[in-house]
């Protein structure tokens, strides 16, 4: 595959992934839901190209995301779901990771490609990188430039500057990626020395004001992996490699006299290191749903719905749809067997394509790529979101192509061109869908008293990708009463399990408590209370009001945690 053939379509690729990080809006309830379409249609866009082109390399490797794919089928047959629809995204990232895994060998299948994509891929991530920090300073100035830029409005706190992909930790990974492009591109020669040590310190600054944990241990990994010495490289100083992690550390203690020295606040060093450790009851509920389900897990999407059913039993945490760890969380949802396999099979992978291969520099970038999105999963859940997984997952297939050549394998474009064309269409309808969803949350949101056309809104249609939420709209509306059909409260308890939003788990505590089973009430408050603690007193003193004039609610209240519970 010549360069000439592939530049204008991987420029293509590069540009739309770009804009997913740099793109400002985001809507309820997915709120990356552009985000991830455009390097979606990027990587739609790249397999096209190599079905006219007939120059597919499909490696083993593509078989790990669809073997997930197959094992989440299977587990629908033992296990209870509570919507399949909820599975429908899951299978269809994983189809694309594979797909995503296929383009990134077939791309990178020699020197000169592997470093002309990657070279692409590591320009997108070094502009997203410095214009998401030049973001930052925009919010932490406290500038308005909306729409351009999302506006932060931190009072006399800094807060956690997300420039525009609005998540810190999702942010301080991104530059991560920013900062292993700087180390590539200067190994390209397309940053002389001194602009590179500028380029590292402004992507530092920005991981800091992100006050993510996770530069703790990707800025070190990073002078770790690039330690070792190779022949095929310009190797970077080990002092250099010291001072790095050395100037990120110092920094972060740094930042709160800082930020003081201008009259706000910028959090104690404590909380920038320690803190209250929300994500410990996060691994401790994932491991007692492995240990309670073993071989199968709680099904795909299940630790969310499990979680409602345990949290009581646990201290408070907040509710959360993953565990924040993804071997736990596989654990807990897949079984321990298929994780293991997972586990291992990873950590023989990259130790063959990343460490005991003979290193490029297009290996070294890939390489920390994968590090940094791995330590990342260690504490959150990045790979969920196509705009980090879909990358990932192409230089993954770099890496592969690498170690393990394979041959081309010429499939017929009368297959393949229908099969892309058809998924561009599915992601138009669904992007269509996702309007009428919007509608609805926006009638529940800004209409006090819905009108006409607005219940409208709200209905579920006959076909929609999105029952789930329709389901929700209808949860909304149902209201507290004494009396209520055994149907009705089936239809609260099964949706409270997959929407654990405080007030719709305060809703099922009332249904409860008006219809004489005070002791599930107490437990729901509970529950309320562990995976919202912020908001539980304000809760408290409604049950407290409401005890005032109804016994009922008076004899729960002296069994749910007291107001101030930690």
């Amino acid at each position: 595959m010549s360069n000439r053939s592939t530049s204008y379509v991987t420029y293509v690729f590069a540009l739309l992934l770009l804009v997913a990080y740099l793109l400002p809006f985001h809507v309820h309830p997915f709120r990356s839901y552009y985000n991830d379409a455009l390097p979606i249609l990027g990587v739609l866009i790249l397999a096209f190209f190599l079905g006219l082109t007939k120059q597919w390399r499909l490696v083993s490797l593509s078989l790990v995301p669809i073997g997930m794919v197959t094992w989440i089928v299977l587990q629908t047959f033992f296990i209870p779901h509570q919507d399949s629809f909820d599975l429908l995204f899951p299978c269809i990232y994983l189809a694309l990771a594979a797909l995503a895994i296929a383009v990134g060998a077939s791309f990178g299948d020699s020197d000169e490609n592997r470093h002309q994509f990657t070279l692409t891929i590591a320009t997108a991530f070094l502009i997203a990188g410095i214009v998401s920090v030049l973001a930052q300073f925009l919010q932490v100035l406290d500038f308005n430039v909306s729409p351009y830029v999302m506006y932060m409005n931190h009072g006399d706190s800094i807060g956690r500057p997300y420039a525009n992909i609005a998540q810190p930790n999702q942010l301080a990974l991104i530059l991560s990626f920013a900062l292993a492009a700087t180390y590539f591109l200067h190994q390209q020669n397309l940053l002389e020395r001194v602009a590179s040590i500028i380029v590292t310190v402004l992507l530092l600054i920005g991981i800091v004001l992100t006050q993510s944990r996770i530069g703790w241990i990707i800025v070190p990994a990073f002078s770790v992996f690039l330690w070792r010495r190779s022949k095929d490289v310009q190797n970077i100083p080990r002092p250099f490699l010291l001072l790095v992690p050395a100037l990120y550390f110092a920094m972060v203690f740094l930042l709160p006299y800082v930020v003081g020295l201008f009259g706000q606040s910028g959090g104690s060093l404590a909380e920038h290191i320690g803190g209250r450790s929300e994500r410990s009851v996060l691994w401790k509920q994932a491991w007692q749903m492995a240990a309670s389900h073993p071989w199968l897990g709680v099904g795909w999407f299940g630790f969310g719905s499990e979680q409602v059913k345990i949290a009581a039993d646990f201290s408070s945490s907040t509710y959360a749809e993953h565990a924040h760890n993804i071997v736990l969380n596989l654990a807990a949802e897949i079984g321990w067997p298929v994780t293991l396999c997972l586990s291992l099979g990873f950590g023989w992978w990259f130790w063959q394509t990343c460490i005991k291969q003979e290193q490029s520099t297009a290996t070294r970038f890939a390489a920390l790529c994968v590090i940094a999105a791995m330590v990342h999963s260690m504490v959150e859940f990045p790979l969920w979101y196509a705009y980090i997984l879909l990358p990932v997952a192409i230089l993954m297939g770099i890496l592969h192509q690498q170690r393990w050549p394979a041959a081309v394998t010429e499939v017929s474009p009368r297959l393949v061109i229908p099969v892309l064309l058809a998924a561009v269409l599915v992601m138009n309808l669904m992007t269509w869908d996702y309007q009428r969803v919007l509608a609805g949350f926006n009638v529940l949101r800004y209409q006090k008293e819905i009108t006409e056309e607005g219940q409208k809104s709200l209905i579920k249609p006959a076909y929609t990708f999105y029952p789930e939420f329709f389901d929700y709209f209808r949860l909304m509306q149902i209201q507290a009463y004494e009396g209520m059909s055994a149907r009705d409260i089936a239809y609260v308890e099964k949706w409270t399990l997959r929407f654990g939003f405080v007030h719709i788990i305060n809703k099922l505590a009332e249904i409860y408590v008006l219809n004489g089973e005070p002791q599930k009430a107490v437990r729901m408050m509970q529950t309320l209370q562990r995976l919202h603690p912020y908001d539980y007193p304000e809760y408290y003193d409604y049950w407290k009001a409401k005890g005032a004039i109804d016994p009922r609610y008076q004899a729960a209240l002296v069994h749910i945690p007291p107001r101030d519970a930690p």
